[in-house]
């Protein structure tokens, strides 16, 4: 989908959202609701955080964080990882998609929305694949 609509279905913190799904299906982290709950808390809590901070038309960064985005940062991850725990939702890429948001790499309304529809639909594909049988979980392994 990302390749034909030029849009960002196709995200960071998508992949180890979608390693989890393959690799350890049944973890409570993993639950449809869980993972649903918390990118979209991750999603509002990032946007939020630009807003608060004055940063929503500051260009992106990743290096030389100014104050304004080390504090949108910091409340984006702050605000996501409690809001997760009152939600019982705690899912750990969540917090990859919160650092996206505030950092602005992903700022537009349409594609915050499309960051969250993108992971119901990964949902969907991983619930289709349990349900034809092509995705079991994987047998519980113990640590030596």
């Amino acid at each position: 989908m990302a390749f034909w609509t030029a849009l960002p279905w196709v995200f960071p913190s998508l992949g180890p959202t979608a390693f989890l799904a393959f690799v350890a299906p049944t973890a409570p982290a993993n639950h449809p609701r869980r993972v649903l709950v918390a990118h979209g808390v991750a999603v509002l809590s990032g946007a939020a955080a630009l807003h608060l901070f004055g940063v929503t038309d500051v260009p992106a960064v990743l290096t030389r964080l100014d104050l304004a985005h080390l504090g949108a940062v910091t409340f984006a991850l702050a605000a996501t990882g409690g809001l997760t725990v009152l939600l019982d939702a705690e899912h750990a890429p969540a917090g990859a998609t919160t650092l996206i948001v505030a950092l602005g790499l992903i700022r537009d309304p349409r594609d915050l929305a499309l960051v969250e529809a993108a992971v119901l639909v990964l949902v969907l594909v991983c619930a289709g694949l349990r349900r034809l049988g092509l995705a079991q979980p994987a047998p519980p392994q113990t640590c030596p």
